[in-house]
């Protein structure tokens, strides 16, 4: 064990190794204690050994660098992997199917015939008007000629 002096706060941390985890930032001020100059050996981690774990900055928790997420259950798959261990579901799913989109034909539009224009006959005098005009022409020629020869 190695201790490292913080640069930041100036707090000492005790580490084994330096392998970029979650316990190598300052417990005070949060500073990512790998990046301060010591002589604590690194470690070169294999493919899948726990050395690979890091603390993503701002994110709580630990996560494997360069993993897949499953889609289907959460779980943490390698970059080469092509289904879940845990699920089974494919983690570069297809995407979904754009919807079908169904346009109605506009209904047709009915072609209104225009009405004919009936015009309306020319009004005539009913034939009884014509014939009380004539008898009050003759009354009023007889009453002329009354009072004429009298």
């Amino acid at each position: 064990m190695s201790e490292v002096i913080c640069p930041e706060c100036g707090r000492a941390t005790e580490l084994v190794a330096v392998r970029r985890a979650a316990e190598e930032f300052c417990g005070h001020c949060d500073f990512p204690l790998f990046w301060a100059p010591s002589n604590v050996p690194v470690t070169t981690p294999g493919a899948n050994a726990d050395a690979t774990l890091r603390r993503l900055p701002g994110a709580g928790g630990r996560n494997r660098v360069g993993s897949l997420i499953c889609p289907e259950c959460g779980e943490l798959a390698p970059m080469s992997a092509t289904h879940c261990q845990r699920c089974s579901a494919d983690l570069n799913p297809p995407p979904p199917p754009e919807p079908v989109v169904v346009v109605e034909a506009p209904a047709p539009v009915a072609v209104l015939e225009p009405e004919p224009v009936i015009e309306p006959e020319p009004e005539t005098m009913p034939w009884w008007w014509w014939a009380m005009l004539t008898v009050a022409l003759v009354a009023v020629a007889v009453i002329i000629v009354l009072v004429i020869v009298d």
